[in-house]
C-alpha cells in the first residue's frame, strides 16, 4: 500500500513539473506523410502547391458559426479559408483562438460576391458582407484531416 502512495505522489509532481497537455482532437481521415509548409509559402507559392496534399499550422483565426463547416487558420500575416472534404466531417464553433494543423489540398479560385458575402455572414461579426464587392480571388485549402489542440 505504501508503494502505490509514493507512485501516485511521484506521477502528481511529475505531471505538476512538466504540465499536462491534452491530446489534439482530430477531425477527417487520419494524417499521413504530406509534407508540413509553411502558410505563407503556400500562399506566396501557390502555383507549385496548388493541388497537392500538404500540412499546415497555424491558429484559428474564425471558425463557420452556423456548423463549424469551414475555418480560417492564420499564421502571423498570412491566412487561409479551409474547408473539408466532402463536407464529411466539421470542426467545434469555439475552435477560434486554438492551434491547428490541417492536411488537404491547396486550391486558388475565385469565388463569386454572394459566396463571399455568404462566408462573411458566417464569420461571426469578423467581416461586413456590404463591404465584399465583386469576385473575389482565394487560396483556399480543402482538409482531408484536422487536430486542433485544446
Amino acid at each position: 500500500m505504501n508503494l502505490k502512495c509514493v507512485f501516485i505522489a511521484t506521477l502528481a509532481i511529475s505531471v505538476a513539473a512538466f504540465g499536462y497537455q491534452k491530446a489534439p482532437k482530430h477531425f477527417g481521415e487520419p494524417f499521413t506523410d504530406a509534407k508540413t509548409v509553411v502558410l505563407g509559402d503556400v500562399i506566396s507559392n501557390v502555383e507549385k502547391y496548388s493541388g497537392k496534399a500538404v500540412k499546415v499550422e497555424g491558429k484559428v483565426e474564425g471558425v463557420c458559426q452556423e456548423r463549424g463547416c469551414w475555418l480560417v487558420v492564420r499564421d502571423g500575416k498570412n491566412e487561409m479559408r479551409v474547408t473539408f472534404k466532402d463536407y464529411s466531417f466539421f470542426v467545434p464553433k469555439d475552435s477560434a483562438g486554438k492551434r491547428v494543423t490541417l492536411e488537404g489540398l491547396v486550391v486558388k479560385k475565385t469565388i463569386s460576391e454572394d459566396h463571399a458575402r455568404h462566408y462573411a455572414e458566417e464569420s461571426g461579426g469578423k467581416v461586413d458582407p456590404s463591404t465584399i464587392k465583386g469576385p473575389q480571388d482565394v487560396i483556399t485549402m480543402v482538409a482531408t484531416g484536422v487536430s486542433i489542440q485544446d
